[in-house]
């Protein structure tokens, strides 16, 4: 009976060491992480990332974690900028259930922020990161009429997700609430944080401009 009980305890150390994410008992957990918090303290929270990137000023930690009552893995990305954070996003990950996913046995590294290698089903995952972001930025900004601003944006909204933020920045290359709109029709349907829809509001001047950002989003008139 003894010798089953350590064959017991054997067996079950093995499979959490090798399991792909750490176990987290619940989803409070989560919500312990906010703005402003150390990267000492995010790592007394959640321990090391799985994969650490970076893109000039800002830096990203990804976590891939077992969280009881999500079903598959909770995927936390948590980006610092000066060394506190200012962003997090968290989403649960089914494609990582029932097989093997070889972005796991990657040790962490210091990699500039780019595509991930593992391509996820839930295209909300992830926003352009910010080199990515930036550079589409700098080749919209580059060309001197709005039509051709807007087809690169257009084409690059096909297959990227932005955030709140971006969508401000890029309305931002336009003084006219009108050419600003334009902007937030293209962008708006491909935001992953909604719930900052207020910063895009901010965006526009008029209070018909910001009804027509509301109605973008979905949300009633007040």
């Amino acid at each position: 009976m003894r010798k089953l009980k350590q064959i017991l305890t054997l067996l079950m150390l093995a499979v959490t060491i090798n399991s792909c994410a750490i176990f987290y008992p619940n989803t409070d957990i989560l919500m312990k992480v906010h703005k402003g918090m150390s990267k000492n303290e995010v790592s007394s929270l959640l321990g090391a990332p799985n994969y650490r990137r970076f893109d000039r000023s800002n830096e990203e930690w990804e976590y891939q974690k077992s969280v009881a009552g999500n079903g598959g893995n909770t995927v936390i990305v948590i980006t610092f900028a000066n060394d506190v954070v200012i962003n997090m996003d968290s989403f649960s990950d089914n494609s990582y259930n029932n097989q093997i996913n070889p972005v796991i046995n990657i040790p962490v590294t210091d990699r500039p922020i780019g595509r991930p290698v593992h391509e996820r089903p839930d295209p909300y995952s992830r926003s352009m990161r910010e080199g990515e972001f930036t550079a589409l930025y700098n080749k919209i900004k580059s060309k001197p009429f709005k039509d051709d601003q807007l087809e690169i944006l257009q084409l690059a909204a096909g297959s990227n997700y932005f955030t709140c933020a971006q969508c401000v920045r890029l309305m931002s290359i336009y003084t006219f609430d009108d050419d600003k709109l334009e902007v937030a029709k293209i962008v708006i349907p491909r935001i992953t944080d909604r719930e900052n829809y207020d910063n895009v509001i901010s965006a526009v001047s008029f209070i018909s401009s910001e009804e027509t950002v509301r109605k973008l989003f979905g949300i009633p008139k007040r």
